[in-house]
């Protein structure tokens, strides 16, 4: 099972689109899949679980999404040079562990020119520190506005064949 996450709690936001992307890509792979949307997480749940026990909402989802999950994908906008703290809210309320022995995929996104480098960089750090392996190839989209016109649909041939390049050697990771 993989689960891919969209890292970022704003509405209809670009993320939500390239994770969608992941979503079929992966399927069309033959790989089982679901998405996490931050934006279905509560921050109260995520508020009332980083201090002691989980709540029982963000415990199942918790272990729907990352404990049941072999492979994670991160789909990471750039807020500020880093990722959106949404995410490491998320992460520091999840029980220490459950993020241990993932193998874990990551994407940035930007409208800028570096896709992200510097956030998925953090995060990185992050994921290593708590034990998570992070896959070498890292899709960094920059410009993004421009690649997803109102329809929301990727067609950039060369940002589809990097994400197929990075999903290629995920699957087999």
């Amino acid at each position: 099972m993989i689960s891919i996450i969209c890292t970022t709690d704003r509405e209809d936001s670009n993320s939500l689109k390239v994770s969608q992307l992941y979503l079929k890509q992966l399927e069309a792979k033959g790989q089982t899949c679901q998405l996490l949307d931050l934006r279905s997480v509560p921050a109260q749940w995520i508020q009332d679980s980083s201090y002691g026990s989980n709540i029982p909402e963000f415990d199942e989802l918790v272990q729907k999404f990352i404990r049941k999950a072999d492979k994670l994908v991160f789909i990471t906008p750039e807020y500020n040079g880093s990722f959106p703290g949404y995410v490491k809210y998320f992460m520091d309320a999840c029980d220490y562990g459950d993020f241990g022995g993932k193998k874990v995929a990551l994407v940035g996104l930007a409208s800028g020119r570096s896709g992200n480098v510097r956030g998925l960089d953090h995060l990185t750090g992050i994921l290593h520190y708590i034990d998570a392996q992070v896959f070498k190839k890292k899709v960094y989209i920059s410009q993004i506005n421009a690649l997803l016109p109102q329809n929301g649909e990727l067609t950039d041939s060369l940002t589809l064949k990097e994400i197929d390049a990075q999903l290629e050697g995920f699957v087999t990771f």
